[in-house]
C-alpha cells in the first residue's frame, strides 16, 4: 500500500507559483489568474491569489498533497480544498460563506496570467 502512496508525494509541489483556472457555481462563469503558494511553518501555509484584479489572501492547512484553506478577500470568506494532481497540480472546491453550491477550480504549475 505504501508504494501506491509514494507516486503521488513525489509528484506533488505544495510550495510554488500556479496558474489558475476555475468555475462561478452560481452562474458557471470562469475565471483565470494566478496563485502563490508559500509554506509559513510545520503543515501551514499562506495562499494569494490573483484573478481579475483582486486578491485573495489564504491560510491553509495540509501536507502539500492536501490543502485546506480559508480565503478573504472584499469582506467575503472562502473555504476551499484542494488535491494534488500527479502532474504537480492541483484540483479544488470551493464555497463562498452563505453558497447553496460547490465552485471548482484547477491549479497547474507555472506562472499564469
Amino acid at each position: 500500500m505504501a508504494l501506491l502512496v509514494l507516486p503521488a508525494l513525489a509528484w506533488a509541489k505544495g510550495a510554488g507559483t500556479y496558474s489558475v483556472h476555475g468555475t462561478n457555481s452560481h452562474d458557471q462563469s470562469s475565471y483565470d489568474g494566478t496563485v502563490t503558494v508559500t509554506q509559513a511553518g510545520d503543515g501551514t501555509w499562506r495562499v494569494r491569489q490573483k484573478i481579475a484584479g483582486e486578491s485573495f489572501d489564504g491560510y491553509a492547512i495540509g501536507d502539500g498533497n492536501i490543502l485546506a484553506v480559508t480565503y478573504s478577500a472584499s469582506g467575503s470568506t472562502y473555504i476551499a480544498v484542494y488535491v494534488a494532481r500527479d502532474d504537480g497540480g492541483y484540483d479544488g472546491f470551493w464555497a463562498e460563506k452563505g453558497d447553496k453550491k460547490v465552485s471548482t477550480e484547477t491549479w497547474a504549475p507555472g506562472k499564469g496570467q
